[in-house]
């Protein structure tokens, strides 16, 4: 259901969700945003039709903990803003120094065992009364997101027209920041894919997306992140190192990448172009930062030609 704005500010945060659709930018966060923004000046600032100091402050402050919340709608509204000044009309620009991005925590990097105990746990998921499919979409989807390194919605939002059984390759149209990608595949990942394509047709012929609800829509977010805390917790996988998402899957596959080039005495430097195209990164400082998740060990490998080019700190969650 589209939210319909009614605040006075509703015109031109309709125009500026109008004008970043045009320029093929995501909507999907800002329209949630905006519509929260738009519910609080309703309630808190209902005569006002200028962005004021005030307003962007009492918004912002008023996100639940803080923290990632309050940077999010503190970077949504210098954005509206500077759409706003940028049509001569009066705004207040909140400084970027206001409410910076929280530290990033630390993805959880699995070990050997525990990978092994959480696709085991896939192949044990609970069947879905209502979707028989369940229990063949769970083991393969994540799998299949592991191998490949996706992002949660690449996988989520895979089309049947994006496999190619021949070439065994695969399409990621329309990732993020809209870079596509064909991603060459391991063979029996592909055979996997293909078992599971023979059997879906079967439940569902004609379907659009590989991983199709009943409805005909690719799965939501909700559903692949209660579908991965469901077998982490069967995994018996025990950590302290905070909350597991399927996001820790694409961080591994990086890793083990990584581990791997090393292992057999590869020039990272060299190296790192591949995966970071393959992974669909905008920048190889997004790529670098793995080398950060390594083992100690690797603290005393010679990175010094990646000097000034690996971040700090990044925020691995938006790459």
């Amino acid at each position: 259901m589209t939210y319909e704005f009614k605040s006075g500010f509703a015109g031109q945060i309709q125009e500026m969700l109008e004008h970043r659709a045009t320029m093929r930018y995501s909507v999907k966060n800002y329209n949630k945003l905006f519509a929260n923004f738009d519910r609080f000046c309703m309630n808190h600032f209902p005569n006002e039709t200028i962005l004021t100091k005030e307003i962007a402050f009492a918004w912002c402050n008023d996100a639940k903990g803080n923290g990632k919340g309050a940077f999010n709608r503190a970077s949504a509204l210098r954005g509206f803003a500077r759409y706003i000044s940028l049509a001569g009309k009066e705004a207040y620009v909140m400084p970027s120094s206001f409410f910076p991005m929280p530290k990033a925590k630390q993805p959880i990097i699995m070990n050997h065992v525990e990978l092994t105990n959480f696709f085991e746990a896939t192949d044990c998921y609970p069947s879905g009364e209502r979707n028989v499919l369940h229990d063949f979409t769970v083991p393969v989807i994540f799998r299949l997101q592991y191998a490949c390194g996706m992002r949660p919605q690449e996988v989520r939002c895979l089309r049947c027209t994006d496999f190619n059984f021949t070439d065994n390759t695969i399409y990621i149209a329309d990732g993020k920041r809209h870079k596509d990608r064909c991603l060459p595949t391991n063979a029996d990942v592909m055979e996997m894919c293909k078992r599971y394509n023979q059997i879906a047709e079967k439940i569902t012929p004609q379907r659009t997306y590989f991983f199709q609800t009943q409805l005909g829509k690719a799965y939501t977010t909700d559903w692949l992140c209660d579908a991965f805390r469901i077998c982490w917790e069967m995994s018996g996988n025990v950590t302290s190192r905070g909350s597991c998402t399927p996001y820790a899957l694409r961080h591994n596959f990086a890793t083990q990448i990584l581990m791997r080039w090393i292992e057999e005495g590869r020039d990272l430097d060299a190296m790192i172009p591949y995966l970071s195209a393959y992974m669909g990164h905008e920048s190889f400082s997004a790529t670098y930062y793995y080398i950060h998740l390594l083992p100690e060990r690797l603290a005393l490998m010679d990175f010094t030609r990646s000097n000034g080019i690996i971040p700090e700190a990044y925020d691995y969650e938006e790459d």
